[in-house]
């Protein structure tokens, strides 16, 4: 409606009843525009399409059935050549001089003959044929008579071999079509021997039923290389001999349309139909000229319609609309009916779905800074308290060894300070928060005395993305405060590829925690109930959240005296390539 609501307001036809008398106008002018079109459109269609569709549609079934049929039979001459299966048996049936051992051989080659055209229904008479004394030295049916290899109608041949056109069978009791091929050899010993193999074709019938549903009496010639016709439908038009000069696929000749086909054995395939039936077709845009009165009506009553739409639609519009934002679909509108009370109403509900729409962004915006925020303050808590623990460790280690192992806890130190202020730039990946919870457990055993057991099983899971520094505080909670003296932690480290998880396992055999504690540790304990206890946990649950969503899974089991176990489960992330670097000790 943007243009032609334009040029009717340019006209100053805004009114209903100015623009119901513009569009009956315009109704008409369309319906004699499209009479002329549609009358032009029709001639030159079936045209077009009688030579470039169905012809050469039709025309390509027939060329490719005779390709399939010359290829079966091209196969089986295969098997009769000298390195085939009857072959063989041939040269040795030549080679043999006792008698005996040639009826053998004959009975196995006639045998042999027996299975191949078994196997292939439409292969008809199959035999080796001497030229030289003009009799087949075998074949699997008897044969005419009158048969000469120049009385077969050859359509297109390849040095030795050749391929024959549609002929009567060389079988003495087949009245059947068939198509041919025959190859000459020679065995080792010198004998010269015509291979002739034959398979049954229903082109004659497939063109006569063609032409019966197209009701278009269409001929098909198959001419050599030269333009020799070797085979005709119709013998009357163009009878096999008579010689064809066509240039280009499709074209006009002696009265008759033709498409043309050159096959893969380059003999051509050509599909004729008189110009008489051709254009008898064409005759057919009279019916069209009443179709075209019909479809006048129907733009009239259309029109009607139209009338009854340019009031009812908008209305069903905005219904649709209104029913859409109930359903939460806040894009903007872009439907223009041209009338301005319309048009009024639609602009202001746009302008209500866009206020709506940026005050649920600015919801969303509040709610993901409010979760940056405390996860912010979860890091900056957790930061100083680590800061402090590690610290610790290096006043100890001086004051009670004074010797070179501080150059060993500093470096780990520094590693562990650097990554956990994110200044590191290691991948947050599985294999570096092992690599910083190591580091941090060399320097805790540097203090304490407790054994660490560590069952990680490799492999390219480690690689993967995971949330940042979620081991280490995890880890501090059992040394600092779970471990007794010579204490044993335990942490084992294995995928589920079936699942796509991977699952960690961090233990301890320290005092436990009391079922008090451990329900404060709990997700659903509240912040203010928790008074401080956990800040670990939480971070890492925190991280957990942020990095998976609802995807990732923190268990805290415990009994006093017990020990605690802490199960994390977390899916695959994105693969990343592997750290050379890493320590697996």
């Amino acid at each position: 409606m943007g243009l032609l609501g334009m040029l009717l307001r340019m006209f100053g036809i805004s009114s209903l009843r100015k623009r119901i008398v513009v569009f009956l106008a315009a109704g008409f002018l369309v319906c004699s525009i499209l009479m002329a079109t549609v009358s032009y459109n029709a001639i030159y269609t079936m045209q077009q399409n009688k030579i470039k569709s169905s012809m050469s549609f039709d025309l390509y079934q027939q060329s490719t059935t005779l390709t399939q049929i010359y290829g079966n039979l091209l196969q089986v001459t295969q098997q009769l050549a000298p390195q085939g299966n009857v072959g063989n048996m041939m040269e040795a049936y030549f080679s043999a001089g006792d008698v005996y051992d040639r009826h053998v051989l004959s009975l196995e080659i006639s045998s042999t003959i027996g299975m191949i055209t078994f196997s292939n229904p439409a292969i008809e008479l199959v035999m080796y044929y001497s030229s030289q004394n003009g009799r087949p030295t075998f074949s699997n049916l008897p044969l005419r008579e009158n048969f000469t290899l120049p009385s077969l109608p050859n359509l297109a041949g390849n040095g030795d071999i050749q391929y024959q056109a549609p002929h009567l069978s060389m079988c003495r009791f087949s009245d059947d079509q068939v198509v041919s091929v025959t190859r000459t050899i020679a065995f080792s010993d010198g004998t010269e021997q015509v291979i002739y193999v034959e398979a049954k074709t229903d082109i004659a019938a497939d063109m006569d039923t063609l032409s019966s549903s197209m009701r278009m009496p269409y001929v098909l010639v198959l001419a050599d290389p030269e333009g020799k016709v070797a085979y005709s439908s119709d013998s009357n038009v163009y009878p096999a001999g008579r010689h064809l000069s066509l240039t280009g696929n499709s074209g006009t000749t002696g009265g008759y349309v033709w498409n043309r086909m050159k096959s893969d054995y380059d003999y051509d395939a050509i599909l004729l139909l008189p110009v008489s039936s051709y254009n008898h077709e064409l005759y057919a845009w009279k019916n069209h000229m009443f179709l075209i009165l019909g479809i006048a009506l129907l733009v009239m009553l259309s029109i009607a319609l139209l009338l009854l739409r340019l009031i009812n639609r908008p209305l069903h519009v905005f219904e649709a609309e209104m029913e859409a934002l109930g359903k939460g679909h806040l894009g903007a509108m872009h439907y223009r009916t041209g009338i301005s009370e319309f048009d009024k109403l639609f602009d202001q509900f746009n302008k209500m779905k866009q206020q709506i729409q940026q005050l649920l962004i600015d919801v969303e915006d509040k709610e993901k800074r409010r979760h940056q925020l405390e996860i912010e303050k979860l890091a900056y808590q957790i930061n100083p308290h680590f800061l402090m623990n590690a610290l610790n460790s290096v006043r100890w280690l001086a004051i009670l060894n004074r010797q070179t192992e501080i150059d060993k806890l500093v470096t780990s130190f520094i590693f562990l300070l650097s990554y956990n202020l994110g200044k590191s730039q290691e991948p947050a990946t599985l294999r570096t928060e092992l690599k910083v919870m190591r580091a941090y457990l060399d320097v805790q055993q540097m203090r304490y005395d407790f054994e660490v057991q560590l069952d990680v099983e490799e492999g390219g899971y480690l690689d993967r993305p995971v949330a940042r520094f979620i081991l280490q505080p995890i880890v501090e909670n059992a040394v600092c405060h779970g471990l007794n003296e010579n204490g044993k932690l335990k942490i084992g480290i294995s995928p589920d590829e079936t699942s796509r998880t991977v699952t960690i396992v961090i233990s301890d055999d320290g005092k436990g925690l009391s079922p008090a504690t451990l329900a404060l540790l709990q997700p659903e304990a509240a912040d203010s109930r928790q008074m401080g206890r956990g800040i670990g946990l939480r971070y890492v649950r925190s991280m957990l959240e942020s990095f998976y969503g609802d995807k990732a899974r923190l268990q805290i089991d415990s009994k006093p005296r017990h020990g605690t176990t802490v199960t994390m489960q977390l899916p695959f992330g994105k693969e990343e390539p592997r750290d050379p670097s890493f320590d697996r000790r």
